[in-house]
């Protein structure tokens, strides 16, 4: 943990706009900000950014926080590692962090975790070399692979063992419940024992961007499914937050990145002298890989296979690379092969003249869409010119888009007038689609907290952020409140805390501002409770009607808290008083209006 002024410095030095707009593009409205949520798959914004409280809201799935809990999110950091992170990003020197033991026990096990799949990677490597690894080592001479480059990628082989990398790890002093969190061994169905995961397969390390083992992916040798197993979600490895190789496609300083589909399409295109590539780990590129990979890159060249799979996963990346504001080009390899057959059968020159063949991802797009269509028919063309004005109405700088408008008049025969119209229809509409939908979110979001109060729980919870709201927002009702609310009358201790930073920050700031406030709390989940109380407010028509409501919350508030702790009294007295003070509570209201 760092001292609060320490985090207070470095969050004012982060502006949460400009950290977020590094990661998704942001339109502004007002003093906030909308663009699509990167924590939850959706069409139209429900993600905000508020410039003026340095936080953000999804109004969709509820993702809160300040400017450390999006980093957390994002980069699956500890608090420190976030806060370490947006030190660097101001070139901010950190003094050394003073760890809270649950944050000390998590930072060890994460060690001890790398740690392990270092060992691993070291264990797979020998059997590669043995000769045990005879047919590992013999499809990677077929597949042309280097020495030095299966070096460089750590590449190994999983014996056809059960327990041998399990053994070995104990052998090297890691207990049971550390090899159960690793992912490394799987349990029997039995209970009784347990076996290694990757057996009989080529094994591929995964890094994370610093360069430390987080994960494997194993290619079978043998008849068998599946033909590619990668480890599963622990603490270290999400292969939706993490792309293969780019710890070394990084290191090139170069803007743009090559993306491939898989491990030996990387490897290939990375051997025949093209660093700046990088692969998703088996499953489709996402929000999470766009956001990884906007810190490395502005323009991606998609080389994916050319075949329907292949064209339809460029499609969706296509897609998730421009809604988070790359420059994309397509390349797919000609007669239906992969990029690592075709520099296999015609060389690395070759392959960098066919490099400088990608094209734009809308003439991709308008390509594969005229193979739907037969020009020559009256009705299919009309159909084909107007989803390519869908396409083009994306399209942010109006030279291209003119140029695109004249080809497809070309193409057609229809007006390049006709064609504009249409992509001004369609951009206006969806421009006035963002706007709506995001207002429209905000709108049922309040409306679902107004109908939440009704059922009791939920009617609590929203009273003791509505409370905390006033108080921290308005200091004249803050000292009316104090005597006669206390930390203690909250049910939640995530809100008694935070009515304790309240009182704290106004005397030391005189003012409480969202976004330090929320600096008081390092789980993702306390953050989120936090920028809740600031987030979704209910709101009154008058003075006079936020009184009445405030009165109402407290005394909602206080009774539930006085009903809970009756049911856990031990005694007749102790019952006694309590409905002494729920009769208290009952007549109890406080003036925060004149007249």
């Amino acid at each position: 943990m760092y001292p609060q002024q320490v985090l207070e410095e470095v969050r004012t030095q982060n502006d949460i706009v400009d950290v977020i707009s590094e990661y998704l593009p942001l339109k502004q409205k007002g003093t906030s900000y909308f663009g699509l949520c990167p924590f939850h798959n959706e069409k139209t914004p429900s993600f905000s950014v508020s410039s003026e409280r340095q936080f953000y809201y999804c109004f969709g799935c509820g993702a809160a926080g300040n400017v450390f809990t999006f980093i957390m999110q994002m980069e699956n950091d500890t608090f420190p590692e976030a806060v370490k992170r947006l030190a660097d990003r101001v070139h901010m020197t950190l003094p050394e962090p003073q760890y809270t033991a649950e944050a000390k026990a998590q930072q060890q096990q994460r060690q001890r975790l790398f740690a392990m799949h270092k060992e691993a990677g070291r264990f797979f490597y020998q059997k590669l070399h043995e000769p045990m690894g005879t047919q590992a080592r013999a499809y990677l001479q077929k597949r042309q692979i280097k020495e030095n480059i299966q070096k460089k990628f750590g590449i190994g082989y999983a014996p056809n063992d059960r327990q041998g990398l399990y053994h070995y790890l104990q052998q090297k002093g890691f207990s049971q419940e550390e090899l159960q969190k690793s992912g490394l061994i799987v349990e029997r169905k039995d209970g009784k024992d347990y076996f290694d995961r990757f057996r009989n397969r080529l094994m591929f390390p995964i890094l994370d961007i610093q360069g430390r083992v987080i994960g494997f992916g194993g290619r079978i040798l043998a008849q068998g499914e599946p033909k590619y197993l990668n480890s599963p979600e622990t603490l270290l490895f999400n292969k939706s937050r993490n792309l293969y190789g780019l710890n070394f496609a990084k290191n090139t300083r170069k803007r743009e990145m090559i993306l491939v589909e898989g491990y030996m399409d990387m490897i290939s295109v990375y051997q025949a002298g093209f660093r700046n590539v990088a692969a998703s780990l088996g499953t489709a590129f996402n929000q999470e890989h766009a956001k990884v990979l906007k810190k490395y890159a502005d323009s991606v060249i998609l080389l994916y296979d050319s075949d329907d799979a292949g064209t339809m996963a460029a499609q969706r990346a296509i897609t998730v690379l421009v809604q988070n504001g790359f420059q994309v080009k397509v390349l797919q390899v000609p007669d239906g092969k992969d990029p690592d057959e075709f520099i296999k059968q015609n060389g690395a020159q070759a392959f960098s003249q066919l490099l400088a063949k990608a094209v734009h991802y809308i003439t991709f797009q308008i390509q594969c869409l005229k193979k739907k269509y037969d020009l020559n028919e009256m009705t299919q063309k009309v159909a084909f010119t107007t989803q390519a004005a869908e396409i083009l109405a994306k399209l942010e700088n109006d030279i291209e888009k003119a140029v695109y408008i004249t080809e497809i008049s070309r193409m057609t025969g229809i007006a390049q007038s006709a064609i504009e119209s249409e992509t001004t229809k369609i951009r206006q509409k969806e421009e006035k689609t963002f706007y709506e939908n995001a207002q429209e979110k905000r709108q049922k979001e309040f409306a679902r907290q107004k109908t939440a109060k009704i059922i009791s729980s939920k009617g609590i919870l929203q009273a003791q952020r509505d409370i905390l709201f006033l108080c921290a927002s308005n200091f004249q009702i803050y000292q009316k409140m104090k005597e006669v609310f206390f930390s203690k009358d909250f049910l939640e201790p995530v809100y008694q805390r935070a009515y304790e930073k309240i009182a704290f920050l106004y005397e030391k700031n005189g003012t409480v501002f969202p976004a330090e406030l929320i600096n008081y709390f390092q789980q993702p989940e306390e953050q989120r409770m936090i920028t809740e109380i600031f987030a979704v407010v209910s709101k009154h028509a008058t003075a006079k009607d936020m009184e009445k409501a405030l009165n109402e919350e407290i005394r909602k508030v206080k009774k539930a808290n006085l009903d809970r702790l009756a049911a856990e009294a031990k005694s007749v007295e102790q019952i006694q008083q309590l409905l002494m003070e729920k009769r208290k509570a009952d007549s109890l209201y406080i003036t925060i209006t004149d007249g």
